[in-house]
């Protein structure tokens, strides 16, 4: 990321300034200290002209993805309910209900919980 800011002839604080979050931020993706969530990967992609899948890890891949097919059907491939299998995973039956219709979307904490569980999400 730090290569196409540059390339732009943006600092830190110019392209914290656009992100409305403060420099440190822009530094810690730039460093991969912490993850860049998926609609700061999108805005950035748009700021500096690049391809969002630069950006991206394999969360954002997951939610860019049409990701209320892809859990649809590991679950159908584990022969499971969504009760059982949001519950496998610790997870809120309602909850999951919701992502997999596609009305809320999981956070990268809860992604985390299914990835363990059923590794090919």
């Amino acid at each position: 990321m730090r290569y196409y800011r540059q390339l732009r002839g943006l600092t830190t604080r110019q392209l914290a300034e656009k992100l409305n979050i403060v420099p440190a931020t822009v530094l810690g993706y730039e460093q991969g200290r912490f993850p860049m969530p998926y609609e700061i990967a999108i805005t950035v992609s748009e700021i500096l002209q690049i391809s969002e899948s630069l950006l991206f890890d394999d969360f954002c891949v997951f939610i860019s993805a049409p990701y209320t097919e892809l859990l649809h059907t590991v679950r159908k491939r584990y022969g499971l309910n969504q009760v059982v299998f949001a519950e496998n995973a610790g997870i809120s039956p309602s909850i999951y209900a919701k992502w997999e219709s596609g009305s809320r979307r999981p956070s990268r904490k809860m992604y985390q919980q299914l990835k363990a569980i059923y590794p090919e999400i």
